[in-house]
């Protein structure tokens, strides 16, 4: 089999870039002395997507201090840890042995900065060229398949990283090694090398010799690594950073403020888009963020899009959806202080009016108090509140426009009306009042589906919705509904449909659906323990958590954090019950059985078969005291939307 040196050097820059990034080993590293730009004054203003790490190491300290790096620190689960990282190595070794670098070498690289963007792709001009030539003695098909590979050019992609080594002449070293290793992989694969001359810094190119074919580039500076994939992807990035050099004299002082301008105005720094974004995201909190990233899906659709054949199709649903009106997504991540662990906020741009598919997009303030049926023993709660009624006659003028007029009746109203007797416009929507209301719940033992949930509408009529049932249930078959009477509750449980010759895996839980009415609610859940467990909070035997002490204190962060914003989203989690079911399915005998019988086939997971045979992880209950509480919140803003992920630390 031939040995693809591209793809190999792609995926080992992504390794070298991304999994050092949150590896738990720490080093000392001094401040560089010339400390390279932030990446998005390095990064073209049409940039498609991108990622920063602020600094590595700062960011292996943090995970250190929060709660899942005490938890492996943990003496009980040292072994564990220490068996994983000796298991991810022995799997490294096949692309080791082609780098000559070990694992822990690779992880110790970044020192600084890491960053990654997705690019618009520059076609080459000399393949350009090359496809120009004997164009008269073509047939019509090859000219079209020609057609079809320049539109494909023109709208490639490509992609930089960038690693900071920092002062760390050993990481220099290693990073310097690794790119040599790559560069005789290219040689061996006929790749060419070249080298090209950038203001005072040389920057070296690996272009592939037969043709219209990617090319690998990169040079060093500052202590900095820039490696691009895509023509004139790292070159770019020497300019603009030249671009901020001191000049040497009033000549060239003279010559670099007219390219200076042109090239500040096209940094992504400088994109109005990213602007926006960031502004909400990297001054929502007074320290700088360790983690920023932005993605403009519209452009990246677009290029995707326009590489196909059907582009001309495509495209004008895309733009008459409103697509366009995503401006751009971003985020950041901040560590917290004495009580926040720590702080994701989300931005989604979105230009007004929202009209097309966003008219869809209708969210209301929301009470973040759950109903008092919700208990407090429970992985996860989450409320909203949407104008449905505004948002289905939107979503009606979407389909329609595609489907014609009467399309979305067709696909639903009509369906629903023939099949039950009810209408979904003059039954059930007037009758909600936009609320809704999600839990999920542990339901023991250990597996993929073992977060049981239940789902509910928030009612204005309870008897006009016990009525719809009624009717749903009399054009039912005799026994796809069976009503039973628990604590006083009606609860009408749904037959249960087995797939012919087809067993559930033990690895499984079997649902038990239902649908009832719970004071002002509908509620669907897929659990008959959940059912139990509502009830019993609704009656008072159990605890409710409306007045848990956790809730109220993470409702009284994001309350600050919210300020004069009211949500229309709010999400409260128990981490502790979220890691607990993942954790058990680790610790599991089933598990370990499924993943040793996978492993027969499969060579790399023998390891990690043998890792869970070999090792007993302590109980989880050990390990709680490592975990709190978070939340999520969402609120609407004439500009977009927002959200917010906060994680509070344990209390001790």
């Amino acid at each position: 089999m031939k040995f693809h040196w591209f793809r190999f050097s792609v995926s080992t820059l992504l390794l070298a870039c991304f999994l050092a990034s949150f590896a738990v080993q720490t080093g000392y590293a001094e401040e560089a002395s010339l400390a390279p730009p932030p990446a998005s004054r390095l990064l073209p203003a049409d940039t498609l997507a991108y990622l920063r790490i602020r600094d590595v190491d700062d960011l292996k300290e943090g995970f250190q201090r929060s709660s899942l790096g005490q938890m492996f620190d943990d003496p009980a689960m040292q072994p564990f840890v220490s068996d994983t990282y000796e298991v991810m190595k022995q799997t490294f070794t096949e692309l080791a042995s082609e780098l000559g670098l070990t694992l822990p070498e690779l992880l110790a690289i970044p020192r600084g900065q890491v960053a990654a963007a997705l690019l618009q792709g520059v076609p080459d001009d000399a393949d350009t060229n090359s496809e120009a030539e004997n164009d008269d003695e073509l047939t019509d098909d090859q000219i079209r398949r020609r057609l079809q590979r320049r539109q494909r050019q023109l709208n490639s992609f490509a992609g930089v990283f960038m690693i900071d080594t920092g002062n760390d002449f050993q990481s220099a070293d290693t990073m310097f090694e690794l790119l040599d290793q790559v560069g005789k992989l290219a040689e061996r694969d006929n790749s060419i090398k070249q080298t090209e001359k950038i203001g005072d810094h040389e920057l070296i190119r690996w272009v592939r010799s037969r043709g219209r074919t990617s090319k690998l580039e990169w040079f060093h500076r500052d202590g900095m690594f820039v490696i691009g994939i895509g023509n004139q992807s790292a070159a770019e990035v020497l300019r603009r950073w030249n671009a901020t050099d001191a000049p040497k004299n009033r000549k060239e002082a003279a010559t670099q403020s007219a390219e200076d301008d042109v090239l500040t105005v096209g940094r992504l720094s400088g994109n109005a888009d990213f602007a926006a974004v960031m502004t909400r995201c990297v001054g929502a909190e007074a320290e700088t963020p360790q983690i920023t990233f932005f993605v403009n899906p519209y452009a990246i659709a677009q290029r995707i899009i326009r590489r196909s054949s059907s582009s001309f199709f495509i495209m004008p649903i895309v733009e008459d959806l409103g697509i366009s009106k995503i401006r751009g997504i971003g985020g950041s991540v901040f560590r917290g202080g004495e009580l926040i662990e720590s702080i994701i906020h989300l931005h989604v741009v979105i230009d007004a009016p929202r009209d097309g598919l966003f008219g869809v997009v209708r969210p209301q303030d929301v009470a973040p108090s759950p109903p008092s049926w919700i208990p407090a023993k429970l992985m996860s709660y989450s409320t909203a509140k949407w104008d449905i009624a505004t948002s289905l006659d939107n979503l009606t003028k979407v389909v329609d426009r595609f489907a014609g007029e009467g399309g979305f009746n067709r696909f639903t109203e009509d369906r629903i009306q023939s099949r039950f007797d009810i209408s979904l416009r003059e039954d059930l929507i007037p009758n909600l009042t936009g609320r809704y209301v999600s839990m999920k719940r542990y339901q023991e033992p250990a597996n993929w589906n073992s977060a049981a949930r239940l789902d509910a509408l928030q009612v204005t009529d309870p008897a006009k919705i016990e009525a719809l049932i009624e009717r749903v249930k009399a054009k039912l078959p005799p026994g796809e509904l069976t009503t039973k009477k628990i604590a006083g509750t009606k609860v009408h449980f749904i037959k249960s449909r087995p797939r012919p010759n087809r067993e559930l895996p033990e690895t499984i839980r079997r649902p038990e659906r239902s649908v009832f009415l719970l004071d002002d609610y509908l509620i669907l859940a897929n659990s008959r323990e959940i059912v139990d467990a509502i009830l019993e909070a609704h009656s008072g035997t159990a605890d409710g958590l409306a007045m848990d002490s956790d809730f109220a204190l993470l409702a009284s962060e994001v309350g600050a954090k919210l300020g004069s914003e009211k949500p229309f989203y709010f999400e409260f989690s128990r981490d502790a019950e979220n890691y607990r079911v993942l954790y058990e399915m680790a610790a599991s005998p089933k598990s370990a059985r499924l993943i040793q019988e996978r492993a027969e086939q499969n060579e790399k997971l023998a390891g990690f078969a043998e890792l869970l045979q070999s090792n007993q992880l302590p109980p989880f209950d050990d390990l709680r005291r490592y975990f709190n509480v978070s939340g999520i919140f969402g609120y609407n803003e004439p500009g977009g939307l927002h959200f917010g992920i906060m994680s509070l630390r344990p209390l001790e």
